[in-house]
């Protein structure tokens, strides 16, 4: 029968988790368990639209997700009912691999005007994601401005100013597509509250800035002369020399349409409006002095980070971050990925992760005759709780990829209404 796991998300701490047991030298059965009716968790839903080499790592966990010994059960959110005391029940051991899918507080007064939204919000929305399907942000304003300097605000920008040429081709909703090929937007500014140096994107990503097809990019002004240009000399600091090389003015030759300007040492303060908001209000950090400057914007995207979703019965501190000792949490409660260490590192980062929890478990599990899949079948069924199988999770995505256009390698499923439409109609 063999020792039951159950994990609990999709992401890719779960498969790189699910990928190390099933080499080790035990019989396993393992059940993924996910809240929404799609697994792979940020590969679908996090990664940009327009990074399809990315993406293929799902074809990875595909393999994984095709093995006999893995079962996925999506829909199922573990929290109240069932709760992380029903699922330790029914297995050997129990991996949290929930990852961290909350943006971080701004803690500056007025996000709730109209117009202010969170980067993980926004990245949702154009991905598909079922709890963001209505957002609609209002993209009728000229100007918005995105708070952050990591890979995540350089995505949002590129997708607000790319051409339908570059959106085509990509695995973007319709909706989104439509939103934004009708957008108002001719200026984005990506702010930092710290210098160039400081700056967290790759030199992929700042590369990708600059090779857009009908946006120049440009320094605010007096940008290289606040900078220690020979910290540029080291090859770490090759996508500084690319940000760098970047105007500190629009050329005046160009022909394109829209510009995105990079800001540094500038603080968040205050956003102004009634109903939805009209400006904000920066510090700027280098200044003795408290000056501050306004922006006009109908539109800001904060990007400074992620917390998680607290769990109730599963300890954490205020990031929601679960409370471990090297990825144990307590006997036979294990936990993996962003949810264990904190919003760090890349999709392969949690290779290394999940081998270390898969070897934790190997060498501490003690058979405890657990009803496992079976139990889980019919606890939902009591529950009366509809999941999505591996087997109609793989219909769900023929489906998605045999709708797609040409151009594009699938069209999304966005809501549980449709997938069980789609279920029900084969």
């Amino acid at each position: 029968m063999g020792i039951k796991i159950a994990i609990i998300g999709s992401g890719p701490a779960a498969f790189y988790t699910a990928q190390s047991l099933l080499k080790e030298d035990i019989e396993y059965e393992i059940d993924i368990i996910e809240k929404l009716f799609s697994p792979y968790g940020l590969v679908r839903y996090g990664v940009s639209p327009d990074h399809q080499s990315t993406k293929n790592v799902s074809r990875v966990f595909e393999r994984t997700l095709s093995n006999t010994k893995v079962e996925f059960f999506g829909g199922i959110e573990i929290n109240n009912s069932p709760s992380i005391k029903d699922i330790l029940a029914l297995y050997d051991a129990v991996v949290i691999a929930t990852g961290m899918a909350k943006d971080r507080d701004l803690n500056i007064n007025n996000t709730n005007v109209s117009g202010y939204f969170g980067a993980t919000q926004f990245v949702n929305w154009y991905n598909g994601h079922p709890e963001y399907k209505n957002l609609s942000p209002d993209l009728s304003g000229d100007t918005a401005i995105i708070i952050g300097n990591g890979n995540v605000a350089i995505d949002c920008a590129r997708i607000l100013v790319s051409s339908k040429q570059e959106l085509e081709g990509t695995d973007i909703t319709n909706y989104a597509k439509i939103a934004l090929l009708n957008s108002g937007i001719k200026k984005v500014y990506i702010i930092g509250r710290r210098g160039p140096l400081d700056a967290k994107f790759t030199t992929v990503e700042i590369r990708e800035m600059s090779e857009l097809l009908d946006c120049d990019q440009v320094l605010s002004k007096g940008t290289l002369q606040r900078m220690n240009k020979t910290i540029l000399e080291d090859e770490i600091a090759k996508q500084y020399r690319i940000l760098t090389s970047f105007p500190e003015e629009k050329p005046r030759n160009s022909n394109k349409t829209k510009t995105v300007e990079f800001k540094f040492h500038l603080s968040p303060i205050n956003i102004l409006g009634t109903d939805r908001m009209s400006d904000v209000e920066f510090k700027d950090n280098l200044n003795e002095n408290n000056k501050t400057i306004t922006i006009k914007a109908n539109l800001i995207i904060s990007a400074i980070g992620y917390e998680g979703e607290k769990i109730e019965g599963v300890p954490s501190d205020s990031t929601g971050k679960i409370r471990n000792n090297e990825n144990i949490i307590k006997e036979r409660l294990y936990t993996v990925g962003w949810v264990s260490r904190g919003p760090t590192g890349v999709i392969g980062t949690n290779k290394q992760d999940g081998a270390k929890v898969a070897k934790l478990i190997a060498n501490n599990i003690k058979p405890r005759n657990s009803p496992g899949r079976n139990g889980l079948k019919l606890l939902l069924n009591k529950l009366n709780k509809r999941y999505i199988s591996k087997e109609q999770w793989f219909l769900i995505n023929e489906e998605e990829i045999n709708r797609a256009s040409n151009s594009s390698p699938r069209l999304k499923f966005t809501s549980f209404t449709d997938v069980f439409n789609f279920l029900d109609n084969i």
